[in-house]
């Protein structure tokens, strides 16, 4: 009876965390949201009708994209949560679902491109930044697609997870470079501090996981 007992409140403190730690997210999702619109682009001043709505659309979604990514370190950075909450398992069946989720961000140039009425982009040094973007949205889909897929690759599975690796370092930068200089609202004042407040997150989250990898890649 006490065992059963010591099992129900195990698994209400499991349920408890679990919604504590949505709730973390959400709030951190609501206040991201907030700085387009509290540190507004130049480019919302000039945008109106449905014009905006894609604009604004497109901005909520990167930023999103950002948040789903900082949680796909998370789940797999060695450590983090106790196995007690969320066992190795379950946290990598989280990171590839999670992984499909960030395919979502093929709307987000969709989207930035259709505020202007899908007017590409000239070859000139001050669309660097949109390039990056570009780089990275393709980077992202080959590192999804390749893990969705990866019995189906001429890989072995050590090579693959190599790949996999050295992939989210390249995804990682692409997007920090991206964020930090595609738009006015993540060039300064707050935003900036926070873009860089994140790096600096993912930054060591990254080293945890490579750390890991390099002296007990051996090891379960």
């Amino acid at each position: 009876m006490q065992s059963e007992v010591g099992r129900a409140k195990y698994r209400g403190l499991r349920v408890g965390l679990t919604a504590l730690c949505l709730a973390l997210f959400l709030c951190l999702l609501a206040g991201a949201w907030s700085l387009p619109f509290r540190y507004p682009s130049m480019s919302l001043f000039y945008k109106s009708g449905y014009h905006r709505l894609l604009l604004v659309s497109g901005k909520l979604l990167g930023v999103t994209g950002g948040l789903l990514l900082l949680v796909q370190l998370l789940a797999v950075a060695p450590g983090f949560f106790p196995e007690w909450l969320f066992s190795r398992g379950g946290r990598l069946h989280f990171h590839r679902a999670n992984g499909l989720g960030l395919l979502v961000l093929v709307c987000h140039p969709v989207l930035i491109l259709g505020a202007d009425d899908f007017a590409f982009y000239p070859l000139e040094k001050k669309y660097l930044p949109e390039f990056v973007g570009m780089a990275l949205l393709i980077c992202l889909l080959l590192l999804v697609l390749s893990a969705h897929f990866r019995s189906r690759l001429p890989l072995s599975y050590r090579a693959w997870r190599i790949g996999h690796r050295l992939g989210a370092l390249v995804v990682v930068g692409l997007f920090l470079g991206h964020l930090l200089t595609v738009s006015e609202t993540f060039r300064r004042g707050l935003p900036h501090r926070l873009a860089l407040g994140l790096a600096g997150v993912e930054g060591l989250l990254l080293a945890m996981i490579l750390g890991r990898a390099l002296f007990f890649g051996n090891k379960r």
